[in-house]
């Protein structure tokens, strides 16, 4: 039986890596941002948990690739399709400035973070 072993990533930062750790940062800070903005406002406990869970999977993503974890590339994959659906959820609120400033960190976020999962993925 084939034992599969983890991806492995270079142990030299990137100016990539470095835009994709500063756009998971600040995807971070503004999810925190929008769910305090959010506590204001009539919004879903689902909106305001997807929030949460975003803003976490973006700073767990930023961290692993401080550290060169070889659990980058899914981590990055995983903060790719968080932030996606984020920004699909904060999309609904088009008339509202803040969820639209949301969503597109959000999506800046999602398409580092997808570019990240592939280049750092190494066979």
């Amino acid at each position: 039986m084939k034992t599969e072993m983890p991806m492995t990533m270079s142990m030299e930062r990137t100016p990539a890596m470095q835009r994709c750790m500063d756009d998971c940062c600040h995807c971070m800070t503004m999810c925190m941002e929008t769910m305090t903005y959010c506590m204001t406002k009539t919004m879903s406990m689902q909106m305001m948990s997807m929030l949460q869970d975003c803003a976490d999977m973006c700073q767990l993503a930023a961290r692993c690739m401080m550290r060169f974890s070889s659990m980058s590339p899914r981590m990055c994959g995983m903060c790719a399709e968080m932030c996606t659906t984020c920004a699909t959820m904060c999309d609904q609120f088009s008339n509202d400035k803040m969820m639209m400033r949301c969503a597109e960190m959000c999506r800046r976020c999602a398409e580092c973070c997808k570019t990240m999962a592939h280049a750092t993925a190494v066979a």
